[in-house]
């Protein structure tokens, strides 16, 4: 809450708060929908290994755990689609900024599929483009940071409790599935000034 919401949202009241928690609601909803992947992923990481995955989990060794699942390779394909998809959200397609004529030239459905696939490329390398220059309704830089330091690290902790679990055992306290609860209690608190009453 500190640091996405004032990243992808101006600051101020819009007064739309019945519809602002129906998309938060829908939000957290997805979050723990693809957070949730993780066990099949999870799974499927374990066939690969389940010797190696047992052997780390008999000697509660969460952060061994933690370096066999992880695929740098492919979290960086993620950080990239998520920046690629966050650059187009929002936008005119490129190939309305076309001029009338030459729209009109593209009349088959060869030359119109390749004009896409065009557009597509473009918007695709100006995603990648790393500069501060975007046009879009949120920074690509800011969503692809939300998937690097909240997304990716949340997913891989279900895949820890999920791997300790299918070896047989209760993970760490560090990966059970209240932790975040517990962890984030006090700061929801102290940003939504709640002060919960004494029982």
């Amino acid at each position: 809450l500190k640091w996405v919401v004032p990243s992808i949202s101006a600051s101020g009241d819009d007064e739309q708060h019945g519809s602002t928690v129906l998309a938060d609601i829908a939000l957290l909803q997805a979050l723990s929908k693809r957070a949730h992947f993780g066990k099949f992923v999870a799974e499927s990481k374990y066939r690969s290994d389940p010797e190696g995955y047992q052997r780390l989990v008999d000697a509660g060794d969460a952060d061994g755990v933690m370096e066999l699942l992880t695929n740098s390779v492919v979290e960086a394909r993620v950080l990239r689609r998520a920046r690629i998809k966050a650059s187009t959200y929002g936008r005119e397609p490129l190939m309305t900024q076309l001029p009338i004529e030459k729209a009109d030239q593209i009349s088959d459905s060869a030359n119109f599929v390749a004009a896409a696939a065009a557009s597509a490329v473009a918007s695709a390398f100006q995603a990648i483009d790393q500069s501060d220059d975007f046009q879009g309704k949120v920074d690509p830089a800011i969503v692809q940071d939300i998937y690097e330091k909240f997304i990716i690290p949340l997913t891989k902790d279900v895949e820890v409790d999920y791997l300790f679990r299918r070896c047989g055992r209760d993970p760490p306290s560090e990966y059970a599935p209240d932790r975040m609860s517990k962890d984030t209690l006090p700061d929801l608190r102290e940003d939504f000034c709640i002060t919960l009453p004494q029982v």
